[in-house]
């Protein structure tokens, strides 16, 4: 009996080991990439049940993750003060991409205002910086700028989440989302791998 707990533990111990290892060799694939959206608890309640604007940016950040990349976002978006537009910033020039969802929230900012600006600052910041640009939006929620009620900011049209009549599921099932994603996600890596490559060659091909 001893025997087996042991040979037990070991197997255990065994696919834990592989199981870290597989974990390891994935991170080396999961490039940085912003995620802007606001506070979760600006589009819902602060506990469960959640609404499906907060369920939709949980499943964002999964979405993100299932095609190896490393959703990074900002906690406070929702304050004015510099540091906070330094942090945009630095985590801006720090990533190889953004991707960006704005959402009808549950109530007015701080300041009084339909959504908070930094959703139009970091998309805005991230394009000037030339990353690769993925905007959704929810069809309840009005906003010129860069989400392009007053005319879209081709080629970052964004993509319309109507939730009226589309569910979350049915919404990152959908093909549009997937192409979207893929062909986001494949922009990101290109830009990744031009950018780190080394600036001279070792080996010659020709």
């Amino acid at each position: 009996m001893t025997e087996n707990k042991t040979n037990n533990k070991e197997i255990e111990e065994f696919y834990q080991a592989v199981d870290d290892l597989n974990e390891a060799a994935s991170d080396f694939f999961r490039i940085p990439v912003f995620f802007s959206h606001q506070n979760l608890f600006t589009l819902g309640p602060a506990q469960p049940p959640l609404s499906q604007e907060q369920r939709f940016i949980i499943r964002m950040f999964n979405e993100i993750k299932k095609v190896l990349l490393f959703p990074r976002t900002l906690p406070n978006t929702e304050q004015y003060p510099d540091t906070t537009v330094e942090n945009v910033r630095r985590i801006v020039n720090s990533s190889y991409g953004t991707i960006a969802a704005l959402l009808k929230p549950t109530r007015r900012t701080a300041q009084l205002e339909t959504y908070s600006p930094f959703m139009q600052i970091e998309p805005s910041m991230s394009y000037q910086r030339g990353l690769p640009l993925l905007l959704v939006k929810q069809s309840t929620i009005k906003a010129g700028g860069i989400w392009g009620d007053a005319g879209p900011l081709a080629p970052y049209t964004p993509l319309i989440w109507f939730s009226e009549t589309t569910t979350v599921e049915e919404f990152f099932e959908s093909v549009a989302w997937k192409e979207a994603l893929q062909n986001w996600a494949g922009q990101v890596r290109s830009g990744y791998f031009i950018q780190t490559n080394p600036e001279f060659k070792y080996t010659c091909d020709e």
